[in-house]
């Protein structure tokens, strides 16, 4: 699962509803306190976001973290329509951490997703040859 595809949301702000279908390239899996398996995203596009400390400020957000909403669902190959959770990551040194850290996350949505044939280069990437 190198790419997703967030495709339509449950329940989250309509600035990321918006961008849908928005595709994420995965960075890693992180272990939590309560689970093993939250994966790091880097979204294609940046997503504005209110946090509520930034009077009323808007940030642009690229980095997510989701997680299947259902404990024992799991990510794997061709999957279609994945019930998740999503999190915007507002701290970028989560990046280098070997643990998830709830502190530099905000709750964001829960949605559904795909996995993605196609592979989204990071950046300072070369696109994928076709």
């Amino acid at each position: 699962m190198p790419s997703l595809v967030i495709t339509r949301l449950d329940a989250g702000p309509e600035e990321l509803a918006a961008l849908l279908p928005l595709r994420a390239r995965v960075i890693r899996v992180m272990p939590g306190s309560d689970r093993p398996d939250y994966v790091l995203c880097y979204a294609e596009r940046a997503i504005p976001f209110r946090p509520r400390d930034a009077r009323g400020e808007l940030i642009a957000v690229q980095g997510l973290v989701i997680c299947t909403r259902m404990v024992g669902d799991s990510f794997h190959s061709g999957m279609k329509d994945l019930l998740i959770n999503i999190a915007y990551v507002l701290d970028t040194s989560l990046t280098r951490d070997p643990q998830l850290d709830f502190g530099k996350l905000q709750f964001a949505a829960i949605g559904f997703m795909d996995d993605s044939p196609e592979e989204l280069p990071l950046p300072g990437e070369a696109a994928p040859a076709s």
